[in-house]
């Protein structure tokens, strides 16, 4: 019988596989729970053959695993939110829009949605990831504008000074992106410095700069910020999301719509 992985062992692996390896210590403090805690998951996935661990940490067992392992991974967390949220982004794109999409895999969720309407023509996706772009394969009403830049194994993210180029010149109407963390006091966040200095410029390239995030994203924090709350158009999320959060947002002035 097959044992599925809970959503903090998805991350975990997320991890290792963004940062080739990981230390105890690091995961401690990005999951927010004991580094006791840690080992033990470590072992149940060492056990399971996705991990080889050393002092202190651990690695993927082989680099040729890490773009499957990562994207399936993050495909199934949190998926029904995922879906939820991406349904109703999609509601926000009109005809002749330009579409910025990052690689997240909440963005994925709304390509899924976007491409079945018809209802709508001409509409240009700039796809910042790999499989992004494959779910619009053999839909004409898309135009898909692939930017260049070195791909991300992990994430199958396209990053980088080509990626930055790319954009000078370029009007993109909508931008639709993840984080690995929000919160008024830290803003968004993200793992990863290439693509948060990425997605700060992007920022300034974009009229309208939506958020996409499930519930489990609030008061979570990952390496370094890539924008304040109120630099953002506006945010989706799910019904998981803490009310809390979301009137301590609102009260800044940014749009917070629950998808359900």
């Amino acid at each position: 019988m097959k044992v599925f992985l809970d959503d903090r062992k998805l991350k975990i692996l997320e991890l290792i596989a963004g940062k080739e390896s990981v230390s105890v210590k690091e995961l401690s403090i990005l999951l927010k729970v004991s580094e006791a805690t840690i080992r033990t998951d470590l072992s149940v996935l060492e056990e399971r053959g996705k991990i080889v661990r050393y002092h202190g940490g651990a690695r993927l067992i082989e680099n040729r695993y890490k773009q499957e392992l990562t994207y399936q991974n993050r495909k199934n967390l949190n998926f029904q939110q995922k879906k939820e949220i991406g349904k109703f982004a999609a509601t926000l794109i009109k005809s002749n829009d330009s579409v910025l999409l990052d690689a997240s895999t909440t963005s994925l969720a709304l390509a899924q949605s976007l491409r079945n309407r018809e209802d709508i023509r001409d509409v240009t996706i700039i796809p910042l990831g790999i499989w992004t772009a494959i779910e619009f394969l053999g839909y004409d009403n898309f135009n898909i504008l692939l930017p260049g830049g070195y791909l991300r194994h992990a994430s199958a993210s396209l990053t980088g000074l080509p990626t930055n180029d790319f954009f000078e010149g370029l009007i993109v109407q909508k931008a639709f992106l993840g984080a690995w963390g929000i919160s008024v006091e830290q803003g968004l966040t993200d793992s990863h410095l290439l693509e948060i200095e990425f997605k700060k410029m992007i920022l300034k390239k974009a009229k309208e700069v939506i958020v996409i995030v499930d519930g489990s994203k609030f008061n979570q924090s990952g390496l370094a910020s890539y924008a304040s709350i109120d630099k953002i158009s506006q945010i989706i999320t799910d019904k998981t999301a803490p009310l809390e959060e979301i009137g301590k947002i609102r009260k800044l002035g940014v749009k917070v719509i629950v998808a359900s």
